[in-house]
């Protein structure tokens, strides 16, 4: 998937397409006497759609906005849209019912015209009275609101910011706050439903109380079966006293996002020498490259290449058998707030303000640099950077500081 390619088409058929719809629902309006920017009076939620397409880890930060809805709505109906390839992150939370997550497929323009047209019927058979668009600022998900047939929808407007056009056909747009943390701008989209003489939406707190989180518990049979395949590559497993889980890859859309492997490297061997662990490599099928090089430096003897050997399911269950994950900020981060796991996640391109991942188990590593965060929804995350030294910033030393804490602090 090329990044600067989705951007362009974004930006060059997303511009005119945006407004071709608000020019339809304009003239649709003044056919049915109701305006498209006004919400109707009846605000109960029966069917919901979120639409989340491009973040896995999101779907974790969206999870306090959807129970939030339905406390405040007991019996609606929720519906997920995301790419196909992500699906499970939305599918394993406790509140989108079987056969409720809709999918968009990427790998190829055929299958994506044809994926996203499948979608569209999809939502309008549904007969959604309610679409809350979690995107920010992109005009692919905007205009797949417009053409839900929901009633409602709800968006981040950009109101005075240097924002993106994205039509005029949302019937509530809200402040997207880039000081504040995404779980809450997703529970402000929310709680915006019924509000009426705001400008702009929302002005109400949102209460950490609120940022509740989904949880995802292995069964013992799921925790004996990945520990018996960890140990049927390296049988040191069996006898470790912890198992620490690297995750180097920061994968091909935003590799600025990436700690540099040869401090994982040395971070392995330093691991290796104070405790009693060993140490085991995740991530994809392209994060082979920074295991190799781990292994190369450190050897096979207490580290273990385990790239590209989990599905989903597996990678929680190793998240809740292990003790403690090193990682760039990205989706494994947020699957390990899913679980019992001592999460250490590594911040310069984007910032923990915003991102980090829910729950207490949490430690987030952040220089601080002057030019950091470049990534933002204003600039379609796309930075001019080629030289992160917000990562390198990051020594091995602060990192094995926090693995040494989280692990004192679970023996305690």
């Amino acid at each position: 998937m090329n990044l600067d390619l989705i951007r362009a088409i974004d930006k060059w058929m997303g511009i005119p397409a945006c407004f071709f719809v608000s020019l339809a629902y304009r003239i649709l309006g003044r056919l049915k006497h109701w305006q498209p920017h006004e919400p109707p009076q009846d605000t109960t939620l029966r069917k919901v759609l979120f639409i989340e397409l491009s973040e896995m880890g999101s779907t974790s930060l969206a999870y306090p906005a959807m129970k939030y809805l339905l406390r405040q709505n007991p019996g609606a109906e929720i519906y997920f849209l995301i790419f196909e390839q992500n699906r499970f992150s939305a599918e394993i939370l406790d509140v989108i019912p079987t056969g409720h997550v809709l999918t968009i497929d990427i790998r190829s323009p055929i299958r994506f015209l044809a994926s996203t047209l499948k979608a569209v019927v999809a939502m309008r058979r549904a007969q959604l009275d309610t679409v809350f668009d979690l995107e920010l600022f992109s005009r692919f998900s905007s205009l797949l609101s417009g053409l839900s047939g929901a009633r409602v929808r709800v968006g981040y407007g950009k109101y005075h910011e240097e924002g993106l056009y994205r039509g005029s056909f949302m019937t509530h747009r809200v402040f997207y706050n880039s000081h504040q943390h995404m779980a809450k701008n997703f529970l402000s989209l929310v709680k915006s439903i019924g509000r009426e003489g705001e400008y702009p939406l929302l002005k109400e707190a949102i209460l950490e109380q609120d940022l509740v989180r989904p949880c995802y518990r292995s069964g013992e049979a799921d925790l004996e079966g990945i520990k018996a395949r960890l140990s049927a590559v390296n049988p040191a497993v069996s006898d470790a006293e912890y198992l620490i889980l690297l995750s180097p890859n920061a994968g091909d859309l935003l590799p600025v996002r990436a700690w540099p492997v040869e401090y994982y490297a040395d971070l392995t061997q330093r691991i290796i020498k104070r405790f009693h662990a060993v140490v085991i490599v995740i991530g994809l099928k392209g994060a082979s490259r920074e295991a190799a090089k781990i292994l190369a430096k450190v050897g096979p003897e207490r580290c273990v290449d385990f790239t590209d050997q989990t599905t989903f399911k597996d990678l929680l269950d190793l998240l809740n058998l292990a003790d403690v994950l090193v990682t760039a900020d990205g989706g494994p981060a947020h699957f390990a707030a899913l679980t019992s796991i001592k999460n250490i996640v590594l911040f310069g391109p984007e910032t923990p303000v915003l991102y980090a991942p829910l729950g207490q188990n949490t430690t987030c590593l952040f220089a601080g640099l002057a030019c950091s965060p470049c990534l933002s929804a204003y600039n379609h995350r796309k930075t001019s950077c080629t030289d992160p030294k917000c990562m390198k910033a990051i020594t091995v030393d602060e990192v094995l500081g926090a693995i040494s804490a989280s692990l004192s602090y679970s023996r305690g």
